[in-house]
């Protein structure tokens, strides 16, 4: 059997849904009856012994590319889209009656309304992947899908064995995007609540970059916390584990309306492997009772600064420990496994 993969990024892409689809394409390439991989991406990811990848930077040369490759159509039984908004790429294999199969997220559904174009195919399409229920439901309320095939893959984290060393200093850390965009990811809310604080005797550190990082380092000197506040910058991922090494609690409070407060993120199970207590933004009713048995989050109101100020002090006391419960249920090999189980039963119904 042979497959599809349409995506803007993979490896060598930037951020969590590039990696995402890299370890997506990873867990398709192990499965033994799938021969080939066509990958078709606009930045190059590379060949190994299943994955062929195409890649075209022009968005022209890649909607043309994606839909006119009748080598390919011909030989695949399922196209994988990754973003709603490629859907016009894979067009002609809906008209030919292939199997599509659409990956979804979050904000990209439930942030955002699909064009026309988009809304017309999300119609034709039999298959979704969702990353969280939440997503799901909004999806099939949002564009009135019926009689759709659903398949939930939660996010993943390669589990290793890493010392946990409870530092005497009990910093803090963030890590996002910091674009104007995007603002009020956890960062502000964190800023303000440290500053209401009586001891601050610790840092907090600050990884990311973007338009917004000034506006940010400009309010921590307003708010007198320039002293304790170490904007990192965008850092490499060794860098990031020596600064989780030292830090005691990740904190990401986001209270903007398309802060997306899945509590199995990537940067939470990144966390999680160097016993980092969570602050999180509360999610939906129905998933906060699924995450409340891991005992390394705390779900917090994120326009409730005093509350986020007292749950840091009181973390603050407790000692890190590695949440195993919490890094093996989004262990790789069972995103790898459901990946196998998803593909069998496409090809099924």
């Amino acid at each position: 059997m042979e497959v599809t993969f349409i995506t803007y990024a993979g490896r060598n892409g930037y951020g969590g849904i590039a990696k995402y689809c890299d370890n997506f394409i990873l867990g398709l390439n192990q499965i033994k009856n799938i021969r080939k991989v066509y990958v078709f991406s606009r930045v190059r990811m590379g060949d190994n012994r299943k994955v062929i990848n195409y890649f075209f930077k022009n968005k022209f040369i890649f909607f043309l590319i994606t839909n006119l490759n009748f080598f390919v159509l011909s030989k695949t039984k399922i196209i994988f889209v990754s973003h709603i908004n490629l859907l016009p790429c894979a067009l002609l294999a809906l008209f030919l009656g292939k199997k599509v199969v659409l990956l979804n997220y979050g904000l990209e559904i439930w942030g955002v309304n699909a064009n026309s174009i988009n809304k017309f195919l999300l119609k034709k399409i039999k298959y979704f992947i969702c990353m969280r229920e939440y997503t799901k439901k909004i999806l099939i309320k949002k564009y009135s899908l019926k009689n759709k095939f659903f398949f939930l893959l939660p996010n993943f984290i390669k589990y290793k064995k890493n010392k946990v060393k409870n530092n005497k200093k009990k910093n803090i850390v963030s890590v996002a995007r910091l674009d104007r965009e995007e603002k009020y990811k956890g960062v502000d809310e964190t800023l303000e609540s440290i500053k209401l604080l009586k001891k601050i005797d610790f840092i907090y550190y600050v990884i990311g970059d973007g338009s917004d990082k000034k506006r940010l380092i400009e309010k921590t000197k307003n708010l007198g916390l320039e002293k304790k506040v170490i904007f990192l910058g965008k850092i490499s991922d060794k860098k990031r584990d020596y600064i989780f090494g030292k830090s005691h609690i990740l904190s990401m409070p986001g209270s903007d309306r398309t802060f997306d407060t899945y509590p199995a993120r990537f940067v939470f199970l990144e966390a999680a492997l160097y016993g980092l207590k969570i602050i999180a933004t509360k999610p939906p009713n129905n998933e906060i009772r699924y995450y409340r048995k891991y005992k390394s989050i705390s779900f917090v109101n994120p326009n409730k600064k005093i509350e986020i100020s007292k749950k840091i002090r009181k973390l603050q006391i407790d000692k890190k420990f590695i949440d195993k419960k919490f890094l093996l249920d989004f262990s790789i090999s069972k995103f790898n496994s459901k990946i196998k189980n998803i593909v069998e039963d496409v090809i099924i119904k």
